[in-house]
């Protein structure tokens, strides 16, 4: 198996300043911060209206590898007690909640508090919650949001470290909101410590040969419409499009952001070309032991989606614990 890349990680900074070129751009006068905000509220209150469907290869992969983080945990260190007071921090519409309470480790979880800087999507989580057996309570917006004396048995992130510029800063949240011998589970973020590792690259290369020809894809019904529609003359109605709408409407944008200018700011960790390495990340976690690591994406993408054949080889890689998947899930524990 090829070794992680040790590039040094870019900081704060360097992450807002990529931010900051896109504001001068477009003569934007708030901070740095504060767009960055702004701009993923925005986005995230609008992709909830899809984002169940647009994501449904995570939700048909998902609870597959919040399992293998469960039953890691469970075989480490035994069942939990019943009880466990649960954050799932930047819950979306619930994702990463609905796949744990489906767990060894979920059965133990009494309560869940759901965190999210989008209205729309706790609305939507709100909705999902009424599914589950334990109680649910939502607060909106970012850590500081939440009871400044709660304290979690069991805190969950999915599809969020890579939004999040100041990694350091979240961590030491995280760990302040840790009980002792808690838990804090991520997953769903590209895997920096081998990104340009050379059979990751080789694995999506393989199957990017292995699709139809492009102009298969332009013939989806999806893209047929929104062609349709440009030729009326009328606005695309997907979440970039209304994103950009509802920013320049606010007076925050004079004009639109192009779509890479838009996944720059939000996805922040993915178009900077880093990733989240768990390396780093464990630095930064300073209180915590690693419990269990595991990747998975081994072909680019996620299993749901890939052919018989690509699902066989990536069930084995996944067996043989292989590192060098393109995505990243961890426990840690609270010392």
């Amino acid at each position: 198996m090829s070794h992680p890349r040790t590039s040094p990680s870019p900081s704060v900074s360097d992450s807002l300043a990529r931010v900051s070129a896109i504001m001068r751009r477009h003569n934007v006068a708030c901070t740095p911060a504060e767009f960055h905000a702004a701009v993923n509220v925005t986005f995230h209150n609008f992709e909830s209206q899809d984002y169940d469907q647009a994501h449904e290869d995570m939700w048909q992969s998902l609870p597959g590898q919040f399992e293998l983080l469960a039953n890691d945990c469970v075989a480490a260190r035994g069942l939990p007690r019943n009880g466990l007071r649960m954050l799932d921090i930047g819950c979306g519409t619930g994702l990463a909640t609905d796949c744990i309470l489906k767990t060894a480790l979920g059965k133990a979880v009494g309560s869940v508090d759901l965190l999210d800087t989008s209205r729309d999507m706790l609305a939507r989580a709100t909705e999902r919650a009424r599914t589950w057996r334990v109680s649910a309570q939502t607060f909106e917006g970012l850590i500081d949001a939440l009871p400044p004396d709660r304290q979690y048995d069991l805190i969950v992130t999915c599809s969020v470290l890579h939004h999040v510029p100041d990694i350091e800063g979240f961590a030491r949240s995280v760990a302040r909101l840790q009980a002792r011998d808690g838990l804090f589970l991520h997953a769903q973020d590209p895997n920096g410590d081998y990104l340009t590792d050379p059979e990751t690259v080789a694995r999506s290369e393989e199957r990017r040969r292995s699709r139809p020809p492009e102009w298969v894809s332009r013939l989806s019904p999806e893209r047929v419409l929104n062609r349709l529609s440009r030729a009326m003359g009328k606005p695309a109605q997907d979440y970039v499009a209304k994103t950009n709408r509802s920013l320049v409407a606010s007076g925050l944008l004079s004009k639109p952001l192009t779509v890479e200018e838009l996944y720059s700011i939000t996805d922040i960790h993915v178009h900077d070309g880093e990733g989240i390495s768990l390396r780093r990340l464990g630095e930064c976690l300073a209180d915590y032991d690693c419990v269990t690591t595991r990747s998975y994406g081994f072909f680019g993408e996620l299993r749901s989606t890939l052919p018989p054949k690509f699902q066989r080889k990536e069930d084995a890689l996944s067996a043989q614990r292989a590192p060098n998947g393109f995505f990243i899930s961890a426990a840690w524990r609270h010392r």
